[in-house]
């Protein structure tokens, strides 16, 4: 989950990725092209049956914050049914 503050408002985005990507690995990628000023704020993994958020990032060093996260990320707008 990646952060930037807005003035007095913060926006969260989630990134959703395979496993056979590293965490450290996409987190600079996106960083260092259309997440710059972002902070990172939790990592870890999600269930692909419900979408609960858990665990941690052991290449980021940061846990996953299981209530925030999945809501940020079952609330967000993925585009789908979008012509």
């Amino acid at each position: 989950m990646f952060k930037r503050d807005q003035g007095d408002l913060s926006k969260l985005i989630p990134v959703i990725f395979p496993n056979d990507l590293v965490h450290a690995d996409v987190a600079k990628a996106l960083q260092e092209s259309v997440l710059k000023g972002h902070s990172i704020i939790s990592a870890g993994s999600i269930s692909p049956l419900n979408l609960q958020a858990e665990g941690r990032s052991e290449t980021l060093n940061v846990e996953s914050n299981p209530i925030v996260d999945s809501h940020v990320i079952k609330m967000n707008d993925y585009g789908v049914g979008y012509l």
